[in-house]
């Protein structure tokens, strides 16, 4: 990086730009100046006040320009599920540009057949568009007064117009992102970007306009804006915000899709050493050596990122699922790890079910039922099937969805077929449901096989009064099955059985769910996201997890996504990629992560980095499905916990997504501390 961007990244650190919020919101003014609209006239409404609100903020020798001067999260105008887990497809935007997206919604309202409905949607679209346009002109005004003539100039092109060259894309890009936030818009990504911007960059090298060296200057100002306002956007803890950006991958025709910016893209992030943007790598057969060792490098760098997908394993499931296959192949990942495919609306985050609270509930009624170990695993299906009607009942009895005619402005077919993308448009509708605690669960089932069937080292009635008073008074059973070693991740064939035995269970009890409101299907996932801990350190959680029969008491963490259970010390890397892939990733095609802890010195060398490369060719060959890798060094983050002043710029992996160590709730910091990491 020169001198400019390394100001503007510590600039961005230091919290620089706060001092241009000075804007305030009359959030119930607005809501009683909506009452009685529509819902797409109330969202038109909103916007048109929260970018009116909005100050203009030109700063000399930046290239990019949005900055933040109302500084609050904004809000909902109205109830619903928000869009959110979603990415804006920007090649529509820098292909036609919001202008040509406007006349495209005009001529629809001129024709004769159009309802009052699609009217309405349609009215309300032009009106977020043009008071976008409108909010870029006084950006446009602003630096012609700050005798920025340029940057006046390239407001006034993008995004009303096509973009023509890099800076102009991302430019519109920045622009578009930060008005959809003010939209009340959430956990939005940037999809394909290597893929979108390819054009532009190479013609940008290829007339001399840029070089390569000002072609990543603008492209690391870039990454860099997304960190700007990042503590603005709504998440369960700072950084969880959706800003997901996938590289490589299979594309639409089968082709292999990696290219000069899948590298260089990688490699400013791991210059850069930010939380934002979040990358994803889509790896194939076809992948090359060079992407990959690239990734190892990017992943020694402790940000957390790339995530691996792994394309055939992806794609095959999506198809199975009932995507198209062209569609399926240029799937994008959303805020975390779910799979996102184009041109309709998946809801990844529905619901969630706590894995092992079925074992557990399946495993009590056995030992109290005098069950053989068949009658417990006849009971599982039972218990899985009554905890998701549970949770689709709460989750879907009032469920209705919070329009955004801007967002659908830029997606495919919205506003030539008349509908918002959230409400009733796109191709398909479908809801996800994460798979929580599954190594907890089949370490469960596989100790009580064990220890009380066949090795009979546990009385049932014994077991089953351990596991009610919180193995309180009995250490010693306690003990056993710590102590047991058929756990995931430990190279046991039983354990790995009950793995599959628990997510084959949990696949088919949602295959034979009725088909949820919006006719959609549900997706089962192998992700945790959050719930590791709302489901252990939350009492008021309907899916609360008391003692199991792991050996694990009340109050203790579950594991994080794909993941040996908290304090199992795994046989090594190749053994936990061994144990995950037996699940059959076709039936569970909502995403999750194998997520491991390694020790820095993993990619300390160009020889490490050699291994970690294979290593991930080895990931690929496994047939799993997704990886994440996080550096740990536990020691130095209770270092950070204890003097949090000195290590503001300590990046981990929370789930899927990473943050500033000691910016995250101690609740977090503790299970990311007491994660197992493997040593060198």
């Amino acid at each position: 990086m020169n001198k400019r961007l390394e100001k503007l990244r510590e600039q961005t650190r230091s919290g620089f730009y706060h001092q241009f919020r000075t804007q305030s919101a009359d959030f119930p003014a607005l809501e009683e100046k909506c009452r009685g609209m529509s819902d797409y006239q109330a969202q038109a409404e909103a916007f048109k006040y929260f970018s009116s609100v909005e100050k203009p903020v030109i700063i000399p020798g930046e290239k990019l320009y949005f900055t933040r001067t109302l500084g609050i999260v904004i809000p909902r105008i109205r109830g619903g599920y928000v869009l959110e887990n979603l990415s804006p497809d920007y090649s529509i935007l820098l292909k036609e540009g919001l202008s040509g997206r406007i006349n495209v919604a005009e001529k629809e309202l001129a024709k004769s057949n159009i309802t009052a409905e699609e009217k309405d949607f349609l009215t309300a679209a032009v009106s977020m568009m043009r008071d976008t346009l409108a909010f870029s002109e006084r950006y446009a005004v602003a630096a012609e007064e700050a005798g920025e003539n340029e940057a006046a100039e390239l407001l006034r092109r993008v995004p009303a117009n096509p973009a023509k060259t890099l800076h102009e894309a991302l430019q519109s890009i920045i622009f578009i992102n930060a008005m959809l936030r003010l939209s009340a818009s959430s956990h939005l990504g940037f999809g394909r970007t290597d893929q979108y911007l390819l054009e532009f960059y190479r013609n940008d090298l290829a007339s001399g306009r840029e070089t390569p060296e000002s072609a990543r200057e603008l492209l690391t100002e870039f990454f860099i804006m997304l960190s700007r306002d990042y503590d603005l956007y709504n998440g369960v803890q700072r950084g969880d915000n959706g800003q997901s950006m996938v590289l490589g991958g299979i594309l639409p025709d089968g082709s292999n899709g990696e290219n000069e910016l899948t590298v260089l893209l990688m490699d400013i992030a791991a210059d850069l050493a930010m939380i934002e943007p979040k990358i994803n790598l889509r790896i194939s057969k076809d992948t090359s050596h060079e992407v990959l060792k690239s990734a190892a490098r990017l992943s020694g760098c402790g940000l957390g990122f790339p995530q691996f997908s792994n394309d055939e394993v992806v794609i095959d499931g999506l198809v199975k699922f009932g995507y198209p296959l062209e569609k399926a192949r240029d799937y994008v990942v959303a805020a975390c790890w779910e799979f996102v495919v184009p041109g309709g609306r998946d809801v990844p985050n529905l619901f969630a079910m706590n894995l092992a609270l079925a074992a557990d509930r399946a495993i009590r009624a056995g030992l109290k039922n005098g069950d053989d170990f068949d009658g417990i695993c006849r009971r599982l299906p039972v218990e899985m099937k009554e905890l998701f009607e549970n949770i689709k009942e709460q989750r879907t009895k009032n469920l209705e969805f919070n329009s955004n005619p801007l967002f659908s402005s830029i997606c495919p077919d919205c506003l030539e077929n008349r509908h918002d993308l959230n409400i009733s448009g796109g191709t398909h509708r479908n809801f996800g449901c994460h798979g929580c605690a599954s190594s907890t669960a089949a370490d469960s089932l596989a100790a009580v096989k064990k220890l009380v069937f066949d090795e009979k080292k546990i009385a049932p009635e014994l077991l089953l009064e351990a596991l009610e008073k919180n193995f309180e008074g009995f250490d010693e059973v306690r003990k056993l099955l710590k102590s047991c070693e058929d756990k995931v991740g430990c190279n046991s064939e039983l354990a790995d059985e009950m793995l599959k035995f628990v997510f084959d269970t949990f696949a088919k009890t949602l295959e034979e769910t009725d088909v949820c409101r919006y006719g959609a299907r549900v997706r089962p996932g192998t992700g945790s996201a959050m719930f590791y801990v709302l489901m252990t350190k939350d009492k008021n959680q309907p899916s609360y997890l008391a003692a199991t029969a792991d050996g694990r008491k009340e109050g203790e963490y579950i594991s994080s996504s794909l993941s040996p259970a908290p304090g199992v010390k795994a046989a090594g890397m190749l053994s936990v990629l061994q144990s995950y892939s037996q699940i059959d990733y076709t039936r569970v095609c909502n995403g999750g992560p194998i997520t491991m802890e390694l020790d820095p010195v993993y990619f300390q060398s160009d020889e490490a980095l050699e291994k970690m490369t294979e290593f991930l060719k080895a990931f690929h060959r496994s047939g799993c499905q997704q990886l994440q890798l996080n550096t740990l060094d536990a020691d130095l983050l209770r270092r950070a916990q204890a003097h949090p002043e000195e290590y503001r710029d300590l990046i981990v992996r929370v789930w899927g997504w990473s943050g500033y160590f000691v910016e995250l709730e101690k609740v977090y910091q503790d299970q990311i501390i007491g994660r197992q990491a493997f040593r060198g």
